[in-house]
């Protein structure tokens, strides 16, 4: 009887909407798609109205605050004298090389000094100037040289960082292609008095929100032997690099907090390798960790140490994990540490970047899964790359711009 009523009311009740036809509760179940670039453009092409949807400015800042951190989509790397980027999606969405390529004819003299936040910064030393380049609008601000260089006698940059100045909350970098950067810049000169066994070592900011530079900050280390590792990490709002400093034969961090604009020296753990072994990681509490392939040539273990400051300010470096690297990567051969290098520490993923062989790694740190992501038999200089990808959606990515800004030491320049 019941079911008889049940059959009554429903063909005397209009036809029900079907929960889908709800745009609110359509974007909440697009909100929680993942996060990798296909399921988002599947969604995308079931109907106009879906695209409508998936398409619309508020829902892609709401996906990307969901999902706080930007996918890694491939690397750019200098192979045989040539920059190109490498895609690690899979076919048929695999982004193909020419999609970021370089522009101008003259990028070709143009040293690549970081990757960042889904943005590339770039040395052009001939023209006493930097670039920085967002792969994903084609995007390029050329910013000349601080002045305080010239005024300084400085006429290289040695190593760089980009990154974007955003702090607001809910802020995700990568998500906003329009956001406000930072570009640091460092050199290191020798004193002119050769009997002083000391060299100086720079750095300045520059802003895209006001247009400028900051004055000069330095910092003294040994006048010989200063060697600066290619990438840096950036653990809260200050850049780490490793600076081999083999006149004392050892490797020290060089730390530049860009809130006390502030350069110092700090001391790596004791007893840790040196050399293609090591990465400075972000640890689990948030500080500053080390990274290192340690042990026997033939079963190299992955070690993990994290800083700890006390009150009074002395630091302290604690061993947190020893891992068998053949079991993380699930490798049944055994392992050569001769024949194997850490590349690449990513702070917008949280994973270390190894060379094994022939074949490069990825292993996330949270979870120490790892993945194989390619095989490369050349020697070369991988920059992973992570941005919100949503080609085949928003069509307006493919806009390309070019601006340049001429030096103008007492005004400001509007911001990108």
């Amino acid at each position: 009887m019941s079911h008889r009523r049940r059959r009554r009311l429903s063909s005397s009740s209009p036809e029900l909407a079907h929960p889908l036809d709800d745009d609110d509760l359509l974007h909440e179940i697009m909100l929680r798609l993942p996060l990798q670039p296909p399921y988002l453009l599947r969604a995308s092409i079931v109907s106009k109205r879906w695209r409508r949807l998936a398409t619309d400015r508020k829902f892609l800042h709401r996906f990307h605050i969901h999902h706080q951190k930007p996918p890694l989509l491939g690397d750019f790397s200098y192979q045989r004298g040539k920059f190109s980027f490498r895609s690690y999606l899979d076919p048929p969405y695999r982004i193909p090389p020419e999609r970021f390529s370089l522009r101008p004819s003259s990028s070709e003299q143009w040293t690549c000094l970081d990757c960042r936040h889904g943005l590339l910064l770039f040395d052009d030393w001939i023209w006493s100037q930097v670039i920085v380049w967002d792969p994903i609008t084609d995007y390029h601000r050329v910013v000349p040289y601080p002045l305080q260089f010239h005024d300084s006698r400085i006429v290289l940059i040695h190593h760089g960082a980009v990154l974007y100045a955003a702090v607001d909350q809910g802020h995700v970098h990568g998500a906003c292609h329009s956001s406000p950067f930072k570009v640091v810049v460092l050199s290191s000169y020798p004193y002119e008095d050769e009997s002083v066994d000391e060299a100086t070592t720079f750095a300045s900011v520059y802003s895209s929100e006001t247009g400028i530079w900051s004055d000069l900050v330095s910092t003294t280390l040994p006048r010989m032997g200063i060697i600066f590792s290619i990438h840096s990490t950036l653990v809260g709002n200050t850049l780490h690099w490793l600076c081999g400093l083999f006149a004392l034969n050892t490797t020290g961090i060089l730390e530049f907090d860009l809130d006390a604009q502030r350069l110092a020296v700090t001391k790596r753990p004791p007893g840790a390798p040196c050399d293609a072994y090591v990465q400075i990681i972000q640890s689990e509490d948030g500080g500053v960790g080390f990274a290192a392939l340690s042990g026997p040539r033939y079963h190299p273990f992955l070690q993990m140490w994290d800083r700890e400051v006390d009150c009074q300010g002395v630091v302290t470096w604690v061993l947190r994990k020893t891992l068998e690297l053949q079991k993380i990567l699930g490798l049944e051969s055994r392992i050569d540490k001769d024949k194997s290098s850490m590349l690449h520490y990513l702070d917008d993923v949280h994973a270390i970047f190894l060379q094994v062989q022939s074949s490069v790694y990825m292993v996330q740190l949270e979870t120490m899964q790892s993945k194989e992501l390619f095989k490369s038999i050349h020697n070369c200089i991988y920059l992973p790359f992570t941005s919100f990808w949503t080609e085949g959606i928003n069509v307006h990515l493919h806009t390309f711009k070019y601006t340049s800004f001429k030096h103008e030491p007492h005004t400001r320049q509007a911001g990108c």
